[in-house]
């Protein structure tokens, strides 16, 4: 069997916000207008033109997948953000480096930020781009791709960034660099009825494709098996539980969030099979924290968001169930789920 070895340099999951982003943070998404037209969600994109068995390739599958699964709608490939990635791509490998802002003069600089990048490959100028980025090693581009991914899904801000409303994304994949990591990029992009002014790297709450007010998305999803037990927390900058040596596989709750709709949380627990309650962390929106709502504010959560981050890895072979008691925008919100863990080298996506 072969085996897979991935490696997370510094990611940043940008979703809105100038002044913020240049301070190097990752900083909350634009509220959206008071009208919010959308596109329908979609179930079907045309075959993208990547070469079979590229990273790019496992990359566009990898994300699309994740997000049929949630339900959250899949994403067009865009040629333009193809290009603007790409150049990224290129740019992190030539510098080893992960980041979303590059340095004019430097080699193979193209242009600062994600949406100049894009500008610069041909988007529209009331075209919104985010853009997440990962470096990973393996036995091959489709295996690589396919850990990168699963980087960013067992994480927070990238998870949260991986389900949003965006509705097209372009794909950038490095050739192997010189510490042995070939660079993942993903641009991401939003057109249908977005406000003006996008930011140098975000995603808007309004516009592009939105989940049904009624619904609420949930990881891991309800009957989840083989669930990884831990967080790559190492992969994800900022960390957002840098006091924890170890922590468990997050837990997400997201909704509509069409007008920057706030959900917060009465109580969000998790219980083993045995109905011990996990010591965990509840993370919050700034928004949700002045509305009331239990749990820490966390600064880069979007206001449709909330995180429960147990304080331990979460034991092998084990069914869970959590639960969330709260509000979406003023409405009371109760749900809970079941998943169980997995053994040892669990596959991706769980």
């Amino acid at each position: 069997m072969k085996t897979r070895k991935w490696f997370a340099l510094l990611l940043l999951a940008l979703i809105g916000n100038e002044e913020a982003w240049a301070s190097g943070s990752v900083p909350s998404a634009a509220p959206g207008p008071a009208e919010v037209p959308s596109l329908a969600l979609r179930t079907s994109v045309p075959e993208p033109s990547y070469a079979k068995s590229s990273g790019q390739l496992a990359l566009f599958n990898g994300v699309n997948a994740l997000r049929r699964k949630l339900g959250v709608g899949l994403l067009m490939q865009d040629p333009a953000l193809d290009t603007a990635a790409q150049a990224h791509a290129v740019y992190l490998s030539a510098h080893s480096v992960a980041q979303h802002d590059q340095s004019v003069g430097s080699l193979h600089f193209y242009a600062t930020t994600p949406l100049l990048r894009a500008r610069r490959a041909g988007v529209g100028d009331t075209q919104w781009v985010a853009e997440i980025v990962g470096a990973a090693r393996g036995p091959d581009d489709s295996e690589i791709g396919a850990g990168c991914i699963d980087q960013w899904y067992h994480t927070v801000y990238h998870l949260q960034s991986l389900v949003t409303n965006q509705e097209s994304m372009g794909i950038g994949f490095s050739d192997t660099g010189a510490l042995g990591l070939n660079h993942c990029v993903v641009d991401f992009g939003t057109n249908t009825a977005t406000q003006p002014g996008p930011t140098p790297n975000g995603v808007p709450y309004g516009g592009g494709q939105q989940i049904d007010a009624e619904i609420f998305v949930t990881v891991p999803a309800d009957g989840d098996t083989d669930v990884r037990p831990g967080f790559n927390f190492a992969g994800e900058s900022p960390n957002p539980a840098p006091d924890l040596p170890a922590p468990g596989r997050p837990l997400m709750i997201y909704a509509n969030g069409a007008l920057a709709e706030v959900l917060s949380v009465e109580a969000f627990k998790l219980v083993d099979g045995n109905g011990a309650e996990l010591p965990a962390r509840v993370l919050v929106s700034p928004a949700a924290k002045a509305d009331g709502s239990n749990g820490m504010a966390d600064e880069y959560l979007r206001n449709n968001a909330a995180f429960l981050v147990p304080l331990a890895p979460l034991a092998d072979r084990e069914a869970y169930t959590a639960s969330f008691s709260g509000t979406r925008a003023g409405k009371p919100v109760s749900i809970s789920w079941t998943f169980r863990t997995a053994t040892p080298g669990a596959s991706t996506f769980r």
